[in-house]
């Protein structure tokens, strides 16, 4: 039986708890508590019903190092709300007393520590990874041990996306996420892609040639000339995409450790915590 290692992306989680659940949720201080409350309660339902023996959760740190070769990355993007912060921090303390590890990197984003855990878990043949994100990059990791679970906007349910299911939707396989990005870009990371390239372009483009770098080596195979004229005047932004689209594999200073990551804490400390944060519902469905 192999074991199952729950991956959780935890701003991407924690930013959809602050905007589904109501700021009415408060600790006994009267303190806002939605996005730990909506974390902890998507992680203990998963952790109910897929029984993973590892969990870990990765958090971003700091500004990311795509930024220093193209500064207008994430521009446009609302600036961090604090209160979403004051909670993290909160989240954490919470984690910490589940002993669950808590990774982060100065100048990655999640999604690469994410690669470079799922990278390292992949060396283990017994382990099966489960990403928990609702980031689409990371579609680029699914494989035949790993699977992503995409929550849905009311935190309640998620998809989970597999090879095939990612086929279904984009018609594209995990090795060429990035380069499906490289191409139509992504305006929630202020990727630019090609212009005048749409998703069904992409894909069609990435069936027949397989990557990026393919299509440009003979761009005189593109049938449609309008198609080929884009990509010609969009090679530049293409190779850049691809940059800020691709994932770090090998992040310095991450270590999966899978003892480390098993799934053990001491009851009664975190009912301590939860007793801080009012969450006498969540304290009967500890997992």
């Amino acid at each position: 039986m192999p074991t199952h290692f729950l991956l959780v992306d935890g701003h991407s989680i924690a930013f959809r708890a602050f905007h589904a659940l109501p700021d009415s949720l408060r600790d006994p201080a009267g303190e806002s508590v939605q996005v730990v409350y909506g974390f902890l309660s998507i992680l203990f339902k998963l952790i109910t019903e897929l029984k993973p023996e590892l969990v870990a959760v990765v958090f971003d740190e700091g500004r990311p190092f795509r930024e220093e070769f193209f500064p207008e990355y994430k521009a446009g993007r609302q600036e961090i709300d604090p209160a979403v912060e004051r909670q993290v921090a909160r989240l954490d303390t919470a984690l910490e007393a589940m002993d669950i590890p808590r990774y982060r990197a100065a100048g990655y984003e999640a999604d690469d520590v994410i690669a470079t855990l799922a990278t390292q878990a992949h060396a283990h043949e017994d382990i099966h990874t489960i990403i928990l994100s609702g980031d689409r990059d990371l579609f680029g990791l699914i494989g035949p041990r790993s699977t992503i679970l995409y929550p849905t906007r009311s935190m309640k349910e998620a998809e989970h996306y597999d090879a095939a299911r990612l086929y279904e939707r984009w018609a594209i396989e995990p090795t060429q996420v990035a380069d499906f990005k490289a191409l139509v870009g992504d305006s929630s990371d202020n990727i630019p892609g090609v212009r005048g390239i749409g998703e069904k372009s992409a894909a069609a483009l990435l069936q027949q040639f397989g990557t990026l770098e393919a299509i440009y080596a003979d761009l005189a195979a593109v049938a449609a000339a309008r198609t080929r004229k884009a990509l010609e005047a969009g090679h530049e932004s293409a190779l850049l995409s691809q940059r800020l689209a691709t994932l770090v594999h090998d992040v310095p200073h991450i270590h999966f450790d899978p003892s480390a990551c098993r799934l053990a804490y001491d009851r009664a400390r975190v009912e301590g915590v939860f007793d801080t944060l009012g969450f006498d519902s969540l304290r009967k469905r500890l997992p």
